[in-house]
């Protein structure tokens, strides 16, 4: 293609508007074009099946307290305690129930049956990205992009990137990016770029952006974030799902982690992909018509979302007022609550993001999400919501308030003392009336807790390590046997390492957003940089010193025993966050630690990204221009 040719070329297509209204969360809304909605085959059968042995095991552990609790009467302390240890268990015991039903139940993966040409879709794929790293998002475009390219397909797709991009130095590697990604390959499927003037509502308002002003044109889209990655058969596999079923809004992949080159990252990859797949198989059992989306990696019907999924501002300032942070449970309410059905398509593998490299960064991303799902607690009760998609957001907003929990039961765990002549109040006065007499626990009533509540931890593990090993018994996609046993001792070793120290920063996060603290919207570090010592004593000093007091605490003889490796965990955060920050080597026996397939046997689109990119010539280089925001009134 010549200059002129390429000259002619817009960066974004001819408006195709859609309107998007603001939804109201005060009234109910059905949405007149969503179709009659089929009923799943033994939904409530697997909801019974789930929610039922996790009410029962809650009961029993409940049942175990209240018998210690009930020789002299029940105290005040004893009913908090109570409540502290109902609560806890019951979503451990809901991830056990759901494991078991996913792996006993696990649904063959089949293609849509009716999905065929005349059903043919026109799907953009959209990319939101906020300071990010050019180089790193446009080659995994190019590899998407070239896949497409390489695959036969019935439905018509195109690439959007929407820049909400601040700083120009980036926005200027941007532009420079996508023109190159336009000259060196100009085929199928065309590729997009808009940068917004202002970034309005953040990635919530970027997607509304682009659905008002080019949704009318496209059947679907595909969200993808910035460190997204996904095939052209999954891409093609998710058109045809929504092409054979016209009551489906929103079909979510489960995308698998790739790209950790450190100690810490290793482990979330491995337990994201050996433990995810087992969840999500359950997950889907129960939720049928009504899951949820993660905000990514998902294929959206536009116009239903259009009709149905308009987010309004929330009252209020701080945290848990404004813009809705945590969209896409929101949004997958919204859908359902209109009429459309929201699936999970769990055993999708070629779909992919990556994980923070570092604690530091894995938290500061959580801090985030916490604030997002909290806000969540303010929407439950929302009308016309289904259950299940308040359970949902409820869920979600749990996987942050458990950790306060378990914070608070720590405490009272080191108040209850080694014994009863031991208790820490007792330890300051004997005589004060005022303070409250702990329950007295025996070694063996402490040992049955903690083995009750480790045994609950491990078996969702367990059940995903055995679906495992059952289906490849060589293990040859992870490394071997001996390998992936190895590898999954050391996961479990080194999350219970890890535990008490995110749990901290957890109950951190929370506080924060309670007292409305906004954590902002910082464009997310993927590349793994380090942080210096001072930085990580500066980040970790609340969980060292709440390791020292239970140090403290045990060698004074205040406190149990078995606090100690929860202690130790704490005391050494600063240097397990240096150390599990390090980069692994790319050769050699520790390249290999915690890998899975992605390593051992990456895909196609993997090793697309993977392989080193080609030296640009001259002619392809461009010329030092700063970009101006492209919007609607420019491409026109």
């Amino acid at each position: 293609m010549n200059k002129q040719e390429l000259s002619n070329l817009k960066p974004t297509p001819p408006l195709a508007p859609l309107a998007m209204p603001t939804q109201d969360f005060s009234r109910p809304f059905t949405d007149p074009a969503a179709p009659n909605l089929p009923s799943i085959k033994n939904t409530n059968l697997f909801r019974w099946a789930i929610f039922l042995p996790a009410c029962l095991i809650t009961l029993t552990l409940l049942a175990i307290f209240s018998d210690w609790f009930r020789k002299d009467g029940f105290a005040t302390t004893e009913i908090i305690m109570l409540i502290l240890v109902g609560f806890s268990t019951f979503w451990i015991a809901l991830s056990v129930a759901t494991s078991a039903v996913g792996l006993f139940f696990q649904r063959v993966d089949k293609p849509a049956n009716n999905a065929v040409s005349k059903n043919s879709l026109s799907v953009a794929l959209l990319v939101p990205i906020y300071n990010e790293d050019p180089r790193a998002v446009f080659k995994r475009l190019k590899a998407i992009r070239d896949d497409i390219a390489s695959t036969s397909s019935n439905h018509r797709t195109c690439i959007f990137i929407l820049s909400d991009t601040r700083d120009e130095r980036i926005a200027l590697e941007e532009h420079r990016a996508f023109e190159l990604l336009r000259r060196t390959h100009m085929g199928h499927p065309p590729v997009y770029y808009r940068r917004r003037a202002k970034n309005t509502e953040r990635k919530t308002g970027n997607i509304r952006d682009w659905v008002e002003n080019w949704g009318g044109d496209w059947d679907a889209y595909i969200t993808l974030d910035a460190d997204s990655l996904m095939s052209a058969k999954t891409i093609d596999r998710l058109c045809d799902e929504m092409a054979a079923a016209d009551h489906v809004a929103l079909v979510q992949t489960v995308p698998h982690l790739m790209g950790a080159n450190t100690f810490f990252s290793r482990v979330q990859q491995f337990a994201n992909n050996i433990y995810g797949g087992v969840l999500a198989n359950g997950l889907e059992r129960w939720a049928g018509n009504e899951g949820n989306y993660w905000g990514h990696n998902a294929i959206v019907r536009t116009k239903a979302f259009a009709a149905c999924a308009g987010l309004p501002t929330l009252s209020g300032k701080g945290a848990l007022g404004g813009t809705i942070k945590s969209h896409d449970f929101v949004e997958a309410a919204l859908l359902r609550r209109a009429g459309w059905s929201v699936k999970l398509l769990p055993n999708l593998r070629e779909s992919y993001e990556e994980t923070p490299q570092n604690i530091v960064d894995y938290v500061l991303r959580d801090r985030r999400w916490c604030q997002g799902n909290l806000q969540h607690l303010r929407l439950i009760t929302s009308k016309g919501f289904e259950p299940a998609s308040s359970f949902h957001m409820l869920q979600g907003a749990t996987a942050y308030i458990s950790s306060l929990v378990w914070f608070l039961l720590l405490i009272v765990w080191a108040l209850m003392g080694r014994n009863e002549e031991q208790n820490i109040f007792r330890y300051f006065t004997d005589t004060n009336p005022l303070f409250p007499q702990w329950p007295q626990m025996d070694a063996v009533s402490r040992i049955v807790i903690l083995g009750f509540i480790i045994g609950l931890l491990l078996i969702p593990k367990l059940f995903a390590i055995g679906a495992t090993v059952w289906a490849d018994p060589r293990c040859t996609r992870l490394g071997g046997r001996f390998h992936f046993i190895f590898s999954s001792i050391g996961e479990i070793l080194l999350s219970f390492l890890l535990a008490p120290i995110l749990m901290v920063q957890h109950v951190t996060a929370v506080a924060r957003t309670v007292i409305g603290l906004d954590a902002g919207w910082a464009p997310q570090n993927r590349s793994g940089k380090t942080y210096s010592l001072l930085t990580l004593v500066r980040f970790h000093w609340l969980e060292t010193l709440a390791g020292m007091l239970l140090v403290l605490g045990i060698v004074a003889e205040i406190i149990s025993l078995w606090l100690a490796p929860i202690a130790a965990s704490l005391i050494f955060a600063v240097p397990i966050s240096f150390i599990f920050a390090m980069a692994l080597p790319a050769e050699g026996t520790l390249s290999r630690v915690l890998s899975t397939r992605e390593v051992f046997n990456p895909s196609a689109i993997i090793s697309r990204v993977n392989e080193k990119a080609p030296a640009v010539s001259a002619e392809a280089s461009l010329e030092n221009q700063t970009p101006q925001p492209v919007g609607p009134e420019r491409s026109a």
